[in-house]
């Protein structure tokens, strides 16, 4: 963080305000696939198109492709 600490924003933030317009209307929920852990039986909700991630409950890397 360093030189950026207590620094007033260049650009407005918030929920669709990336280009610096007014915030948008809510969308729908990006879909997310639900992978079951093979160590420990966990289900794990992640994006689509994720080619691994790790189990939130053990810690074990889980392919997904």
């Amino acid at each position: 963080m360093g030189d950026t600490t207590g620094k007033k924003p260049e650009s407005p933030g918030g929920p669709g305000a990336k280009d610096g317009g007014p915030p948008t209307e809510a969308g729908p929920r990006s879909k997310k696939m639900t992978y079951t852990c093979w160590n420990d039986g966990t289900s794990n909700v992640v994006e689509p198109g994720w080619e691994w991630f790790t189990c939130w409950r053990c810690g074990a890397l889980v392919l997904t492709a």
